[in-house]
């Protein structure tokens, strides 16, 4: 639980920030898309690939190779990104080359509720950008992910084909090493997400908060509508929680 106690500490430390930069945030609308499976290699190995696409805003595509334990498993891999330069110009992306690496654990509740926890970590080479322009340079900043879900599953009877569940999640991003010039602080996202799983397959449609520092005390909260598909290819057990998380 150790995990946990961490991220409601993320939590408190982020309404904080919030509160204080208030007057200098700006308010978007988002539409964000995304497509993740789960290929099952042996009982302990499994290949990760998700797909996200927000229009006019970013692309992802990643991919990763997953140790499965008991409650946990551990991902590392590679993600390809088009990112945006800036709130005020969606249209001039630059290229991100990502490896990354991740350890989650999920533990069943009473009553129907379970609770994921999840640290990864990005090594994030960006392209740079010097007066408005793309060059063939990259820059390179550390980030620590740091998540918290909670599912409810919804009692149904056992031969109904679906099987809907309420998820609530909070992911806090900073950077952190000598790159990093003036705030550590990356983004916050919280989402209410609603879905329901067959056999292999998985929908989720919600709403997140992705709440972004975009300059010194510049802030972007993307007001944003989430549809996410989970394919598990391979294995028609049933879909585990830590396959519910976002990006």
């Amino acid at each position: 639980m150790t995990f946990f106690r961490f991220s409601l500490v993320a939590i408190f430390v982020q309404f904080f920030v919030q509160i204080q930069a208030q007057k200098l945030v700006q308010d978007q609308n988002q539409f964000w898309l995304g497509y993740m499976t789960s290929t099952r290699l042996s009982p302990c190995y499994s290949w990760w690939n998700d797909t996200h696409l927000v229009p006019h805003g970013f692309f992802v595509l990643r991919t990763g190779l997953t140790r499965n334990f008991q409650p946990a498993s551990i991902t590392a891999g590679y993600a390809y990104l088009l990112l945006p330069l800036s709130a005020e110009n969606q249209s001039l992306k630059r290229k991100e080359h990502r490896p990354w690496a991740q350890i989650q654990a999920t533990f069943p509740l009473p009553n129907g509720f379970s609770v994921s926890n999840r640290i990864r970590y990005d090594a994030r080479f960006r392209q740079t950008v010097s007066n408005g322009e793309l060059s063939d340079g990259y820059s390179f900043v550390n980030r620590l992910r740091l998540l918290i879900s909670v599912r409810k599953s919804i009692n149904v009877p056992d031969q109904a084909a679906w099987k809907p569940f309420v998820s609530l999640n909070e992911e806090l991003l900073v950077n952190f090493g000598k790159e990093v010039t003036f705030n550590s602080f990356d983004q916050n996202r919280i989402s209410l997400m609603v879905g329901a799983s067959r056999a292999n397959v998985q929908l989720q449609i919600g709403y997140m908060s992705r709440f972004v520092q975009t300059g010194y005390q510049l802030f972007v909260n993307n007001h944003t509508l989430v549809m996410w598909v989970t394919h598990r290819i391979g294995d028609s057990s049933k879909p585990r929680h830590e396959e519910n998380v976002t990006e």
